[in-house]
């Protein structure tokens, strides 16, 4: 009895970290996420807070591929839509209006875009039914759109205008690709998926001279695992 008991330890301790019966699968994932953006910085002058938090959500779809032992990689691709905050105060010095009055009453970028991300994890099998895991790995973001809405008072005259972010009439010129690293942690329970996490960016995305502009987000998830 003694080494029966013992035996099914092992076995107990070993799926924890090498599970038998891993195999790839589907699923798929709700994101709500928390946009952080950076400081603008400017060359020579300093940071200038541009732009402020937003949030917005996504939906997508990962395939896991076990790799070794309970070690896996599971590529993705998620459809979101983000919104940020435009600072007047910051807006306004950065509009040149030649003594014009100029008055920004509202502002905010919109963005609809792709994000495709590689992640390598491990996970923790501590029974049939339940499994942490942790994970880390490059992200691709892709803008499909990013309008920037305002609401302007010029000369006692109010306007509203949406120029794309995209291209040569942006009011703050952003790039479209940005490469995110990516980390989090997540809790299985049968086929449900609850996770946590976020995206560090890597890349520039200001495409405004002499300055430097660093997107991050953090994620709450839920899932279904096929």
């Amino acid at each position: 009895m003694l080494a029966g008991a013992a035996f099914v330890g092992v076995e107990a301790q070993n799926t924890i970290f090498n599970n038998p019966d891993n195999e790839p699968y589907v699923g798929v994932r709700a994101m709500y996420n928390l946009k952080c953006p950076g400081d603008l910085k400017i060359d020579d002058a300093g940071k200038m807070g541009l732009l402020g938090k937003g949030s917005g959500f996504g939906v997508g779809v990962i395939y896991n591929v076990p790799l070794f032992a309970n070690l896996y990689i599971e590529p993705g691709v998620t459809l979101y839509y983000n919104t940020e905050s435009i600072k007047a105060g910051a807006m306004d010095e950065m509009v040149d209006t030649e003594g014009v009055p100029f008055d920004l009453k509202h502002a905010s970028m919109r963005k609809f875009g792709l994000r495709i991300p590689v992640m390598f994890g491990y996970h923790f099998d501590f029974t049939p039914d339940i499994k942490v895991s942790v994970y880390t790995g490059p992200e691709l973001d892709l803008g499909l759109s990013n309008d920037q809405y305002m609401t302007i008072d010029v000369v006692g005259e109010r306007f509203h205008a949406a120029p794309s972010a995209y291209g040569e009439n942006a009011i703050i010129g952003m790039h479209r690709c940005n490469c995110n690293w990516k980390f989090g942690a997540g809790v299985s329970y049968d086929h449900y998926y609850l996770g946590i996490g976020g995206g560090i960016g890597i890349l520039n995305m200001s495409d405004i001279n002499y300055t430097t502009l660093y997107e991050n987000y953090f994620e709450v998830s839920l899932g279904y695992n096929f």
